[in-house]
């Protein structure tokens, strides 16, 4: 019998989710149970039944939308005399069916994903009740004996039999094999692998590729069938609410015994994410694994963390928002003064009986206008772009693609290139002002090197090994500019060879110098066994060798190392950028496992005996146990909580008792182990940040302590990442009292994070230290060139990093973010007493008075930006300041304090704010920001899968946004303004016609004009205009990077422009009209009507034509696509009169031959195209060459260069 809560006094509530719910039926022949969650899993928003109902309410929910359909309606009513309710409901069918098939294709991908989620194959056991789900049972029975009745009627016991993840319940037990991914949350029982550990692929979850392992239940390591499961497992489990914290878990599985009739408690274990196999975890490097299924469905962590990133707006859809609300403005008084006019003339109409005999207007004056004012609407709603919304999401679909197409994006090392993943905000990229970045993995490779380290006292590394760290540089150039990097010492690294094989011979250390980072003869020459820096040594090195959750990975017969090809590595990172488009965020094929298993493998490193490789859960922790190999202290590999070194050639085996994990809160790492003969003890090893392990160290160590100061501060002024660390002898006594202690907080129901963080707190306490060790992660390609186009282009950029102060200084010249030109101002914690006077130090008053544009850089500390966002007025003095500033370093920010600076600036300033990081730190930071950008770098994809836009590196920030953004930028602006000039333009005539139709409410257009002027006529080239459209080439962008401050300073779209493309448009209605008007000579034989509708078609025609000629006149870049769209517009438009005329049904019938065969239907047909186009023409051209702007400047300096360049060939 297996149960998670087995019988009637043992079924408490998990958690209190949901009151308890009895199924159908009667009550007496159920047992009352929590109702759980299935586990399929649904992420689409429709069914096909669905389908049309819940698209059509989304679609009207918008205000645009619902108008449209106001005015169909309106127009079919009649009273206002249209005839063509096809024509009538054209426009608004049109745009709902584009937007629903849109729609319709992104949840079809949406039920693709779920349909491979749900069929994932897994296996399931037989042959036992699940009581956690309703089961019939008889009346007055035993509840045990109902369980063990139900075996009878099953055929298959103890069988774990195929099964698709849907199926998957709560309480379940499953069978997983290696390659094979979770279908739920569960429970690890028991597995195949050594010491009861599996290991798991978390990359879906979390981003990371190293391997995890997973700790089984020991009571139950001997679990190898199912129907060992069903004889040996009596248990239910303990546990919280679903969260979705993925590194976090408390639960506790109570062992039961059977004893006559009744059950008992046995034993408590405590459950922690250690024991935890979360869905989307790939079983790897374990021939199979059992578990019980614990939460399933929306309860598991994966679709707890499947949220969307917050709902953003770009700047030009927020302002287009406002110019429509004017367009409904001018639309609604357009119609009043019509309306006003009609009534008024119908009074004096009505004043003279004659009227009678020529006007059908019966009602009164009253009516008349109120007639006239919904008449008005249908005449002049054009004004209100219909397809404007429509257009930009395609443009922007195409903008999307052009920058998934980009060349200069692609990352080789992962073959992937960047992502688009909000494509509503590709303006956005072309108006940035902050940008906000994280250092590591963002600005650096996130690659470490064991560079140096002191212990005793003494520093090793120091000695010209490596080139000079990026840290070092910077200190360098920020001293002298023009010095050099030292060189390598000669003989340096054959001394070093020899000092080590006089201590051990090598049989784990690499002896080739590519792969070290860390090569010190003087460390050797202090482990002679003679000198009393001997013991300090392999302290510092054991504790390097041990304190670590790294796992180790090699081949079964020890042979040199083998990594995957890099081809190899290419497709499996590819795989990531997929799964980072597809709309759920995570794929993956049933057959990966063995994929990954027959990857091809190359041989490395032939200087080792038996090459030893790591899977580390950072690469910090890589680095370190690599050095300590390199120098003679091996971690050989551990069976269960027994680990194995090497230390210097003799090898050792140490009981790791407890491990006390880091956190970013506790900022250290503890591992308690029990130390082989001649030791015979229990040791406490620790490390951590600086501030923290010196805080916990014993007294009488103060001048030890202040010389590993003064090397820390050394490895800091070079860049590079530091870690302190201490031990400590614990009593035996103290430690079993304390054991005992932990064991109980481990299994509490209740504040069991608290207690286990306060007996953390009390072991690693008087500490003896050792030493301390500097890593370094080099910069990423490219990053200095990258920072200083930025900066060139106008963009304030931030860095906001968990470094020590004087590390970001360093890096920050190193990376061109500080210039030795640069007034540094560095603010700590004890210059916030007093704001006032720190504003002056900071910021002198002349300065801000006089406007002096000295650049100044700002350097402030996480503990000094908590004080400062205690309250608004000190927060908003922090942000006056750090506004005058070029460039701001945070050190010792934590995540929620980079997001709060992000919001700070972003709401204080109004300005568009980036945000760019690559771990899961960074995604508050980059869900504050306009746009975040996520690098899928080596601390995981969560930055991506939260991320607007996803960059395999920093560099290519500067494509994506000097580029990318803006031709994004200025294609829609010149967009949206040409879209509202065609409207206005297009609206105006019917106006000038009410004057002399006494304001009848007559249309001007013929209706066929009127619906399709907006989806037919003029659509193509403002469409082409916004998605080719390039006023500079990108290679003069990227060299002239000042050009991107018309982002900045959000000159292509204001106000001011749309008011000059609102007027443009009057004068040219106020051209076409009246040279018709005045200038047009009818058909001889027609009468008054067909006149009149000569008049409308003639002005109709030339409208449609500088329609399209203006966004072509616009356009910087003519493509063939452009020349053909233009083209192709304006023979619609002449064939349209003639094919749509040729039918007598229609009120046009006839008109072509009219209007063609009349050479004054041509001349004036151009001359008001030439005089309409005037005016635009001159003020660019005065614009371009007398008052150039930095556009028009770039452009001439182009055609120049282009110029001389074909003069020199």
């Amino acid at each position: 019998m297996s149960l998670l809560r087995s019988i009637q006094e043992w079924r408490e509530t998990l958690w209190k989710k949901q009151p308890k719910k009895k199924p159908r039926g009667k009550d007496e022949h159920y047992e009352e149970v929590i109702r759980y969650t299935t586990n399929r899993i649904r992420t689409s928003k429709y069914t096909i039944l669905s389908f049309v109902p819940k698209n059509l309410f989304e679609q009207f929910r918008r205000a645009a939308n619902i108008y449209f359909l106001g005015m169909a309606i309106l127009q079919m009513l009649p009273t206002f005399g249209v005839k063509s309710p096809a024509l009538t409901l054209l426009p608004i069918c049109t745009v709902v069916v584009i937007t629903a098939l849109k729609d319709a294709f992104e949840d079809l991908e949406r039920h693709k994903v779920d349909a491979r989620y749900n069929s994932t194959p897994t296996h399931t056991l037989l042959g036992y009740n699940n009581t956690n789900h309703p089961q019939p049972v008889e009346k007055n029975k035993n509840k045990i004996n109902a369980q063990e009745s139900s075996f009878s009627h099953t055929t298959a016991r103890g069988v774990f039999e195929p099964s698709l993840s849907r199926d998957v319940r709560v309480g379940d037990f499953i069978l997983l094999r290696n390659g094979e991914s979770l279908p739920a949350d569960a429970v690890l029982l028991a597995s195949a692998g050594a010491s009861n550990i599996c290991f798991v692929e978390t990359k879906d979850l979390d981003g990371e590729t190293n391997l995890k392992p997973r700790q089984g239940i020991e009571e139950y390591s001997s679990l190898q069938s199912g129907q060992a499961c069903l004889d040996n497992c009596h248990f239910y489990l303990e546990s919280g609410p679903p969260n979705p914290d993925l590194y976090a878990f408390e639960g506790t599985l109570v062992m039961l015994t059977k004893t006559l009739e009744s059950w008992s408690e046995t034993k408590k274990i405590p459950i922690s994410t250690d024991n935890l196999l979360l869905r989307g975890h790939v079983i790897r490097n374990t021939p199979w694994v059992i578990a019980v299924v614990l939460f399933t469905g929306t309860d598991t962590k994966i679709m707890l963390n499947s949220g969307e990133t917050p709902s953003k707006r770009s700047q030009i859809e927020r302002q287009m928002n406002k110019e429509i609300i004017l367009a409904f403005v001018v639309l609604f008084i357009l119609s009043f003064v019509c309306a006003a006019m009609g009534g008024v003339m119908k009074l004096q109409d009505d004043k003279s009986g004659a009227t009678s005999l020529y006007s059908r207007q019966t009602g009164s004056a009253a009516y008349v206008g109120f007639e006239n004012f919904w008449a008005s609407l249908i005449i002049f709603q054009n004004i209100i772009p219909i397809s404007l919304y429509v257009s930009i999401e395609f443009v922007k679909t195409f903008q999307a693609y052009f920058i998934w197409n980009d060349r200069e994006m692609w990352d080789e090392s992962t073959g992937q290139p960047c992502i688009p993943k909000s494509w509503n905000l590709s303006d956005d990229l072309g108006q940035i002002e902050y940008v906000f970045s994280d250092k590591t993995g963002t600005l650096t490779q996130n690659v470490m090197e064991f560079r140096e380290c002191s212990v005793g006292g003494r520093r090793y590394g120091n000695n010209g090994f490596q080139p000079e760290s990026e840290g070092a540089r910077g200190a360098r150039l920020r001293l002298d500019p023009e010095s050099t990097a030292p060189e390598r010492p000669p003989e340096l690294f054959d001394d070093y060879l020899q000092s080590m094989k006089t201590i051990f011979e090598p049989r784990y250390a690499t002896q080739d110098p590519e792969l070290l980072s860390f090569a010190d003869p003087a460390l050797f020459k202090d482990l002679e066994p003679s000198l009393d820096s001997r013991q300090p040594l392999v302290d510092f090195f054991t504790l390097l060798a041990i304190c670590h959750t790294v796992v180790r990975k090699n081949d079964p017969k020890d042979s040199p190392i083998q990594v995957p090809a890099a081809a190899a590595i290419r497709e499996t990172l590819r795989e990531q950028g997929r799964k980072i488009q597809a709309n759920f965020g995570i794929k993956k094929k049933a057959g990966q496992g063995k994929a990954f298993a027959a990857l091809p493998l190359t041989k490395v490193d032939q200087t080792v005996e038996t090459q030893l490789m790591y899977k580390a859960e950072s690469p910090d922790e890589a680095a370190l146990v690599t050095a300590a190999r390199n120098c003679g202290f091996a971690f050989v590999g551990r069976q269960g909580n027994r680990a194995t070194l090497d230390v210097l050639g003799e090898s050792y085996e140490y009981e790791v008792i407890r491990v006390l994990a880091f956190t970013s809160t506790r900022k250290r790492m503890s591992v308690v182990v029990r130390r082989p003969a001649p030791w015979n003890d229990v040791v406490l090893y620790c490390k951590g940040a600086d501030n923290v392990i010196i805080a916990r160290l014993a007294p009488g160590q103060e001048e030890y302590s202040q010389q590993t100061q003064e090397d820390l501060d050394s490895f800091s002024n070079d860049g590079l990442r530091t870690l302190v660390l201490g031990w400590r002898v614990l009593d035996p006594k103290y430690f079993e009292t304390w054991n005992e202690s932990m064991e109980k907080a481990m299994t509490s129901t209740e504040n069991r994070s608290e207690k286990v963080d306060q007996l953390q707190e009390e072991i690693e306490q008087d500490l003896i230290l050792l030493g301390a060790t500097g890593i370094e992660d080099k910069l990423q390609e490219g990053v200095p060139e990258t920072i200083e186009d930025l900066r060139h282009a106008g963009m304030k950029i931030w860095v906001l990093t968990g470094d020590k102060l004087e590390t970001a200084i360093n890096i920050g010249y190193a990376s061109n973010l500080l210039t030795k030109d640069m007034h540094i101002w560095t603010l700590r914690v004890e210059d916030v007493d007093s704001l006032d006077n720190l504003a002056a130090k900071l910021v002198p008053t002349d300065n801000l008075e006089d406007g002096e544009q000295e650049e100044n850089a700002l350097v402030l500390e996480g503990s000094a930006l908590a004080k400062l966002f205690e309250t608004d007025e000190t927060r908003d003095k922090l942000l006056q300041v750090a506004l005058l500033c070029k460039s701001v370093v945070c050190c010792r920010v934590s995540p929620l304090q980079k997001a709060l600076v992000v919001e700070m600036v972003r709401k204080g300033r109004n300005a568009v704010t980036l945000a760019v990081g690559d771990g899961a730190n960074d995604v508050s930071m980059i869900q504050a920001a306009n746009v975040g950008v996520g690098i899928a770098g080596k601390e995981g994809v969560q930055a991506s899968m939260a991320s607007d836009y996803s960059i395999g590196q920093f560099r290519f920030l500067g494509q994506l946004l000097l580029v990318q953004g803006h031709w994004s930028y200025g294609r829609i602006a010149e967009m949206v303004l040409n879209f509202f000039f065609k409207n206005v333009f297009w609206v105006f005539p019917s106006l000038w016609y009410q004057i002399y139709s006494r304001f009848s409410g007559n249309i001007f257009y013929d209706y066929s004009f009127l619906q399709l002027y907006n989806i037919i006529f003029t659509l193509a080239p403002v469409i082409i205009m916004g998605c080719t459209d390039q006023d500079i080439t990108a290679p003069c962008l990227r060299k002239y990077p000042q050009t991107y401050e018309v982002g900045i300073h959000r000159e292509l779209y204001t106000k001011t422009r749309f008011c000059l493309y609102f007027l443009d448009g009057i004068w040219q209605s106020l051209v076409v009209f009246y040279c018709f008007f005045f200038l047009y000579e009818p058909h001889p034989s027609d009468h008054g009507s067909a006149s009149m509708l000569q008049l409308s078609t003639g002005v109709a025609v030339s409208a449609i034509v500088l329609a399209n000629l203006v966004p072509g006149f616009n356009t910087y870049y003519w493509t063939w696509i452009m020349f053909l769209g233009v083209g192709a517009e304006l023979v619609i438009n002449f064939a349209w009169i003639a094919v749509y005329g040729s039918f007598s049904s229609t009120t046009m019938y006839g008109i072509a031959p009219m209007l063609y065969s009349r050479g004054s239907f041509w001349l004036t047909g151009l001359l008001s195209v030439v005089f309409a186009l005037i005016p635009r023409y001159t003020i660019s051209f005065v614009r371009q060459w007398w008052y150039s702007d930095v556009i028009s400047t770039v452009r001439q300096r182009e055609y120049w260069e282009r110029r001389s360049l074909k003069k020199s060939a």
